[in-house]
This record gives structure tokens, C-alpha cells and sequence, in this order.
């Protein structure tokens, strides 16, 4: 059973300026379930944070820049603020951060600071101490996905495999990563990983949920920078492959819904769907 995820929420969030001059991207809100009649917003952190929770993660690692306090800040419970709620009578915001705080204090949250943006991939490495010799999982802080019963990250969970990749087929593989692979059964043995294709390679794209081997620290630590001069996740996975590990990955839910807020049009989109899940209570 895995029991520990990291999460890098360091990016700058350069194609959400201005507003993320002053605020993490991994701060803004999407809409909530209502309560008592009313709408909530909970920044998309907050979302993935609340869905590992139920999927019986305890241990969090967050790997922050220096500009991203906020983040800390707002995973450290204020009760006064709660007594605040309850004085004006705010009564559906009160229930929900009650819930949150208790969540907050069931778990162990871990911040590390990434001094230097040198990527993805550099942000996962500064976890090596965190990790232990464990497997872990590594969620992304700025999607969300929902699935039927989280099985996105129970299937990240499910193998002894080194590395275990969501995977979603897409129109566009330009700007993700995209593997190669054989399916047997419910899963792809990957045979190749590639960052960013200029030309067509596959359209199955790597999605930000993935579990791996704690030996995956050893190979980012001597990968190379990659495209846009970082450290990619992608290259350490292919890597793996090249070494022989065992690379699996599996396509999420055909009913899976993708929240991806990393341009102001996908955010746009997020914040549309999920008001519309939230009126029917499903976020």
C-alpha cells in the first residue's frame, strides 16, 4: 500500500499572469458541492488534497518555490478565523474548513522548498529524503482528475510494477508527454516515453498521477536537462525503461473528467464544468 505522495506546486504560472504575480496557479478556485444552498470555491489544491485523503494517503509532500508561502500558510488550520465564520453566520464555509482542518490533522505535511525552478522533474527529486526507500505517488498541484471511485489513483496503487503512468488518449500530444506501449489486459508495458513531440509519435499523453520505484531518485539526480532546458519526469521515465525497470500504464475512466488549469482557456473550462458538477454535488 502506498502511503506517500508528492506534490509539486513550484511552477511559476507564467501563461496565468497577472494574477499569478502574487498567487500560486495552484490557489485558484474551482467550484464545490453546495451547501446550504450555497456554492462553494476551494482552490484546486485544496480539491486534490481532500481526493488523496479519501484514497488513504496520509503523508504529503508539497514541493514549493519561495513565492508560494500562501500555500503553507493556508494548510496550517486557523481556528480564530473559524470563530469568525461562526460570528457571521457562514455557516456552509465553517462546516467545510472544520472537514478540511480535521483532514489536515489526521495527515503528515511535509513542505520543501525548490530554490531554482529547474522543472518537473527537479521538484520530484527534492523528495528523496521524504520517500525514504518507498514506492510514492506523485500528483501534479495544478489538475484534477475525477474518476469512478478515484480509480485513477487506486490503479497507480494496485502493482508492484517501478513505475505505474495515467494515461489518456488525446487529439493534441504536442504539448504533453507521450508513451508507446503494448496493452495486456488492463495495463500497457511502456516501451517509450517521449517530452513534447515535435512530430507525431503516439496520442496517448502522460497524465499527472503516477506512482514510482524510490530508485527513480538515483536517475533524476544524473538525467540531463530536457526540453524547455529542465529536468523532465518524462526523460527519468524513459530511463527507467532503458534500465530494464518495469513501466506499466493504464487509460483513465472513458467517463474521467480532466481539470487542467495551466492556461487561462483550460481554466476557463474548469471553472464552467465544475460549476456544473457542483450544482448536481459531484465535486
Amino acid at each position: 500500500m502506498i502511503k506517500k505522495v508528492v506534490i509539486p506546486v513550484a511552477g511559476k504560472g507564467t501563461r496565468l499572469l497577472p494574477i499569478t504575480k502574487a498567487q500560486p496557479k495552484e490557489m485558484l478556485p474551482l467550484f464545490s458541492s453546495r451547501r446550504n444552498s450555497e456554492l462553494l470555491l476551494k482552490p484546486i489544491i485544496q480539491l486534490i488534497f481532500e481526493q488523496l485523503f479519501r484514497s488513504g494517503i496520509r503523508n504529503f509532500c508539497f514541493i514549493v518555490g519561495k513565492e508560494k508561502r500562501i500555500i503553507k500558510d493556508y494548510f496550517s488550520p486557523n481556528y480564530s478565523f473559524l470563530t469568525h465564520l461562526s460570528s457571521i453566520k457562514k455557516t456552509a464555509a465553517l462546516s467545510d474548513l472544520k472537514e478540511f482542518y480535521k483532514k489536515i490533522e489526521k495527515s503528515n505535511i511535509t513542505f520543501i522548498s525548490q530554490t531554482n525552478p529547474l522543472g518537473y522533474g527537479h521538484a520530484v527529486s527534492l523528495a528523496a529524503s521524504f520517500v525514504g526507500k518507498e514506492q510514492f505517488l506523485v500528483h501534479a498541484g495544478d489538475t484534477l482528475i475525477i474518476s469512478p471511485n478515484n480509480s485513477h489513483i487506486s490503479l497507480c496503487m494496485s502493482t508492484s510494477a517501478d513505475g505505474v503512468i495515467a494515461l489518456k488518449k488525446v487529439k493534441d500530444p504536442k504539448p504533453y508527454g507521450v508513451v508507446l506501449g503494448k496493452r495486456i489486459g488492463k495495463f500497457y508495458n511502456i516501451t517509450q516515453a517521449i517530452e513534447k513531440p515535435k512530430k507525431f509519435i503516439s496520442n496517448l499523453a502522460i497524465m499527472p498521477v503516477n506512482s514510482f520505484n524510490y530508485k527513480i531518485f538515483n536517475i533524476l539526480k544524473k538525467i540531463k536537462p530536457g526540453t524547455g532546458n529542465e529536468i523532465q519526469l518524462t526523460d527519468a521515465i524513459q530511463k527507467m525503461i532503458d534500465l530494464d525497470f518495469n513501466i506499466k500504464g493504464f487509460q483513465i475512466h472513458r467517463s474521467s473528467l480532466h481539470f487542467d488549469i495551466g492556461t487561462a482557456e483550460n481554466y476557463w473550462h474548469a471553472q464552467k464544468l465544475s460549476k456544473k458538477l457542483a450544482n448536481n454535488r459531484l465535486i
